[in-house]
């Protein structure tokens, strides 16, 4: 018996390598159905300790496992590496215990999700189904978008599973990191050592790198494709795992997912709602989605009729309800508003449903010294160390339009009607800049008639690895070219009387990485340099917006 209440195994990998391994039993004779769930966060054992008290009262087996080199498991730590053969060597083991009654489920999120992903082409067949929950598996997207880092994530990420002793608890760790420049060497200043998947990280920019296409990574994306149980997936709209997670559920075969389940809440990564807005009825599921986890077991591993039905769900942000969707998350309209250069208040430009009909522009200067510091979305989890000073996830209030310089807003009349939105918001932009390699973004705002406005959806490219390039393409300083910014989907309903505001600029750190303006491998970079940028609208640059919405019937 452990300190929990429960039994620990240490579990022989087939190199030998015993796995700690906590095993939390109900109560009465078995043998009965097991839910398994593998984890490398050794701080994390108390909670999943609970975890198993919940289910246990249900009538299942619980079993936790620490991964390899985390906890009281033997080996060494290495980052996703071991994880796949330890995972299928475990569940070898499982399935041969006399208390397990032939039905099993995987179980976890996060990382503990992609734990799940690693088996899920080459499960035994008494594995039943699995519960994803908050994990994406296309790792390229997850850290990169359109060349630029995400160093909220997996910089903190980094940081927090160093290896290094009380590494994320040293006061002012993540800013030290944030600001070593060339990035690369961020480890050795740090820690006094490589960590030599960091550094893959940061310096494969390209997603055509061997580092992407081949070995791990590239396996773990086609993993949805080879999987034969009905999944049932959970997702966060402000999770940084989300886009990942909505691509892993639309690669399942079409009969695995004509079984499956995804249900995408306001949440984030700690699967539950954070920000300025309320969200009525988010937690329909139960704490983190728990309950739909438990009708979804006892369907697939009891045999109890189904509760929670196949198919997408989401919820509606400011309608504040969930709606049911039948072949994918679609809106089956589009509008479209045009950059204007027209006044619309004392510091914004106009958004218009018409195209201007003479060419204009904006410019800004943009210092990678001086940022534009991020405030809320999804591309963030620092939030999670408990530092005072992250950047807080979801929908938050924003700046006025005018707060700083190097940010161009521009803003639509009320809506009249209330406007559905459904699927990817996609900003078109004509620009340029006297650099031979810089960023751009934009971000999609509410404005409420009183004024306040909040994030919606954001997004960023570079100029090296605009419209998609998988290689770095070449600018030349001075030429207006168009980029295409594809935002990460949301179901959000504007309402009658708000306005749209668009705000374009050059920086939104530390959610991505300050572009030093210098073309080449940002990470590699020990310098920078500032950047005159133009915006170019009206005329033959149709700068625009096009939101997909639901059109009213």
């Amino acid at each position: 018996m452990n300190e929990f209440g429960g039994k620990t195994y240490f579990v022989e990998m087939s190199d030998g390598v015993r796995l700690a391994t906590h095993v939390h039993f109900p109560g009465g004779g078995g043998p009965w159905p097991v839910i398994f769930s593998r984890s490398p966060y050794p701080g994390m054992l108390p909670f999943w300790h609970e975890q198993a008290k919940f289910w246990t009262a249900r009538g299942y087996v619980f079993v936790m496992q620490e991964c390899r080199g985390t906890g009281a498991s033997e080996g060494e730590w290495v980052p996703f590496v071991h994880e796949e053969r330890d995972g299928l060597d475990s569940l070898g083991w499982l399935v041969r215990q006399p208390w397990m009654n032939g039905n099993a489920a995987t179980y976890g999120s996060s990382y503990c999700g992609v734990l799940q992903w690693c088996m899920a082409d080459r499960l035994p067949p008494e594995v039943k189904t699995m519960c994803i929950g908050f994990t994406g598996i296309e790792r390229y997207r997850q850290n990169y978008m359109n060349g630029m880092f995400r160093h909220d994530i997996y910089t903190s990420w980094a940081i927090g599973n160093s290896g290094v002793p009380k590494a994320a608890r040293r006061p002012g760790l993540y800013r030290e990191a944030l600001a070593v420049r060339p990035h690369v060497e961020m480890d050795e200043r740090l820690f006094g050592r490589r960590l030599p998947w960091y550094r893959d990280w940061v310096t494969e920019v390209s997603p055509d790198s061997p580092y992407w296409k081949t070995g791990f990574w590239a396996e773990l994306k086609d993993k949805p494709a080879g999987t034969r149980v009905p999944i049932l997936m959970t997702a966060g709209w402000f999770d940084h795992n989300l886009e990942a997670s909505l691509i892993s559920f639309d690669k399942l075969p079409d009969d695995v997912r004509a079984k499956s389940a995804l249900i995408v809440g306001p949440w984030i990564h700690t699967e539950g709602v954070s920000g300025d807005l309320d969200y009525p009825g988010h937690d329909r599921f139960g704490p983190r989605q728990r309950e739909a986890a438990l009708a979804w077991f006892n369907h697939h591993l009891k045999g109890q009729e189904p509760e929670l039905a196949p198919g997408i769900q989401t919820y509606i942000i400011r309608e504040n309800r969930w709606q049911a969707w039948t072949g994918g998350i679609g809106a089956g309209g589009l509008r479209t508003f045009h950059l204007d250069p027209r006044p619309a208040g004392e510091a914004a430009r106009t958004l218009s449903p018409g195209k201007p009909a003479e060419p204009a522009a904006a410019s800004y200067r943009y210092d990678p010294e001086d940022p534009v510091p991020t405030r809320g979305g999804a591309a963030v989890m620092h939030y999670l160390t408990g530092d005072p000073d992250a950047v807080p996830p979801a929908s938050v209030v924003q700046p006025p339009p005018g707060a700083r310089p190097d940010v161009v807003s521009f803003l639509s009349e009320p809506l009249t009607e209330d406007l559905r939105i459904a699927g990817r918001i996609r900003a078109c932009l004509f620009v340029s800049s006297d650099a031979e390699d810089t960023a751009f973004t934009v971000q999609v705002m509410e404005v409420f008639p009183d004024g306040t406005a909040v994030n919606i959806r954001d997004g960023i490219t570079s100029l090296a690895y605009r419209n998609g390039a998988s290689r770095p393409l070449a600018y030349t300083p001075g030429d207006a070219v168009e980029v295409v910014i594809g935002m990460w989907p949301i179901t959000w309903t504007m309402k009658r009387g708000s306005r749209i505001r668009v705000d374009v600029s050059s920086s939104n750190f530390p959610a991505y990485h300050a572009h030093p303006n210098i073309a080449g491998t940002w990470s590699l970079i020990p310098e920078t340099r500032a950047a005159a940028q133009t915006i170019h609208f009206g005329g033959q640059y149709d700068s625009r917006i096009d939101i997909p919405i639901v059109p009213d019937h």
